[in-house]
């Protein structure tokens, strides 16, 4: 059995796993969808920290789900490409 078949087994076996897995899928997911927004707008990763006062690496943090961005971030972030952050998590939630 190679590693990811013993790792996916044992996501399916460990309810606590398993939670911790969703959760990670969850926020991936989002991380992609405001990613295709944004490059759907036309927008750059640096137009979104013109407009909002992240930085560059953290408009990439966001999108790469890379790192740990705060919830005033992401709203920021969403706000720079013209979406609500609601918006975002009614597609997910």
């Amino acid at each position: 059995m190679g590693v990811l078949e013993k790792l996916k087994k044992e996501v399916v076996l460990d309810p606590l796993l398993k939670n911790q897995y969703e959760t990670e899928m969850e926020i991936y997911n989002i991380a992609i969808y405001l990613k295709k927004i944004r490059k759907e707008k036309n927008l750059t990763q640096k137009d979104i920290a013109q407009k909002t006062g992240l930085t560059q690496q953290m408009v990439s943090k966001i999108e790469s789900y890379n790192g740990n961005p705060s919830m005033e971030s992401f709203v920021r972030y969403c706000n720079g490409i013209g979406i609500s952050l609601l918006e975002v998590l009614s597609k997910y939630c």
